[in-house]
């Protein structure tokens, strides 16, 4: 007899609810996130514990580890630069290293599938939910970087998942907020963004969903809830045979009609795996919700029989856990990329951090260049910074009488900030303007005689731009994204 119960469960993942907290059928996928700890040490306790309550049936355990912003995983591992910076320090072989490096440290933490690359391309300069999470705007590049990132993921025994599919980079709404429409005819979409996924769609393992309108394949449903997207073209045309999985469906895009709606309309569409990032009592009204459509005929057995078959192929390909303490394929792989990745565009690289003084517009005190040349000054300000706190950063630099270094975030969004760069450079000609994130902002900085880009301010990415700055090193970065005007020296 057909266990509809354990079947509908089983094409559904949601966040991890421990041991004695309450109880937890089964599903077929679970998510950790920051909130399940960021060490591997303690990521590690957890799995071993979700291991134990599953028995002999391994878990799937995903986790997002793009490397950058979007990272669960913070201690205890190599830390990994955006894929921004992947894709500007534009090295296939060290993209897969960075795809056996990223693979080792999530088998270490338990971890049994990735929730990367993104292969989103990065077309809209007002796109921050992207943003440096894209290797960039070319899609041959962006497709030959993800393969390879993907390939060194299998290599070290962790399956990745694509996303997000068919491509969510050509619009500025964020899916967590609400639903994005893309407008792009479909000559324009099937030669830009479904490039990268026509790439990897044969022999991906997994491919996510995009909550986005996609007009020209259908005016109508999100791709997530589209079957014209999911079975037609995905599967039809592209020969995915993977695991079709959902981006979260607590997500604004798509919950408004009702998570449970959501996901039996994802299921019938051709979705595989159903996810829920933080609700459970979500994830256990979607699978009751599947349930009942299966017995009430509204749902073919079938698909769901389907579905759960390519979840079950999902949960076996992830390899076992390696030791905690296990040596590192390519220790320092993520410094590698990080300093590769920056981006001379004028003027010279180096400086003096005995002689210089930072300026950092809307950054966090823990991202710091202090942190790796102490001797270093810095003043910070906020990403919009009004008249008066301009006034205080120019007398403070005119107290220390060092050589400004600005650090950029994203002014071609804030302009104040472009602004106040603008009167520090007219003051300090020999200041040496950063970007940090995504560089579209580049082209503000007309009047910086030195100007460079490193795609993200996490760590390691400060880590590269001081080996670049402070260390000697030769920048070799190249710009992974088209601007709109040129911005070489």
């Amino acid at each position: 007899m057909i266990d509809l119960g354990a079947l509908a469960r089983g094409v559904v993942a949601t966040g991890f609810t421990r041991a004695g907290e309450s109880p937890m059928p089964p599903y077929g996928g679970y998510l950790l996130f920051e909130r399940d700890g960021t060490s591997v040490q303690s990521v590690r306790a957890l799995t071993d514990e979700m291991r134990a309550i599953a028995g002999t049936q391994a878990p799937l355990i995903a986790i997002d580890q793009e490397g950058g912003t979007v990272a669960r995983l913070r201690d205890g591992l190599e830390p990994m630069p955006s894929m921004m910076a992947l894709g500007a320090a534009d090295d296939l072989e060290l993209a897969q290293r960075a795809g056996e490096q990223t693979a080792f440290d999530l088998r270490r933490a338990g971890c049994t599938l990735d929730l990367a690359p993104v292969l989103d391309l990065a077309l809209d300069e007002r796109n921050t939910v992207i943003g440096t999470r894209s290797l960039g705007s070319d899609p041959a590049r962006v497709a030959a970087l993800g393969v390879a990132f993907g390939r060194g993921l299998m290599r070290g025994g962790i399956p990745p998942c694509y996303k997000h599919f068919p491509g969510h980079g050509a619009t500025a709404v964020d899916s967590h907020e609400a639903l994005p429409a893309i407008d792009a005819d479909e000559a324009t979409l099937r030669a830009r963004d479904l490039v990268p996924f026509a790439a990897v769609a044969r022999e991906a393992p997994a491919i996510m969903s995009a909550h986005v309108l996609v007009r020209a394949f259908d005016a109508k449903s999100p791709a997530t809830l589209s079957r014209r997207i999911g079975m037609d073209l995905l599967r039809g045309e592209l020969g995915f045979g993977g695991a079709y999985l959902t981006d979260c469906l607590e997500m604004n895009a798509v919950a408004a009609q009702g998570s449970a709606e959501s996901a039996a309309r994802a299921l019938a569409a051709g979705a595989d795996l159903l996810l829920f990032s933080r609700k459970p009592e979500l994830a256990a009204e979607s699978a009751e919700r599947i349930e009942r459509d299966v017995r009430e005929g509204r749902l073919p057995l079938e698909r769901l029989q389907e579905a759960y078959a390519r979840v079950q192929q999902l949960r076996q390909a992830g390899a076992p856990p390696l030791p905690v303490t296990a040596f590192p394929p390519h220790p320092g792989v993520g410094r590698e990329i990080a300093r590769r990745a920056v981006t001379l565009l004028r003027g010279l690289p180096h400086a003096d951090p005995v002689a210089s003084i930072v300026v950092s517009f809307g950054g966090e005190r823990s991202a710091s260049l202090t942190r790796e040349a102490p001797v270093l000054r810095e003043v910070t300000a906020a990403a919009d910074p009004g008249e008066a706190e301009v006034d205080r950063i120019l007398e403070s630099l005119a107290e220390r009488a060092r050589r400004p270094l600005l650090l950029a975030r994203r002014a071609h969004l804030h302009p104040s900030q472009a602004r106040a760069i603008a009167r520090i450079v007219a003051r300090y000609p020999d200041a040496a303007v950063v970007s940090l994130l995504e560089p579209f902002d580049l082209p503000l900085f007309s009047s910086a005689r030195h100007l460079l880009a490193t795609y993200g301010d996490a760590p390691v990415s400060l880590g590269g731009l001081a080996d670049v700055l402070f260390g000697g090193s030769l920048p070799e970065g190249r710009l992974p994204v088209e601007l709109p005007e040129p911005v070489r020296g």
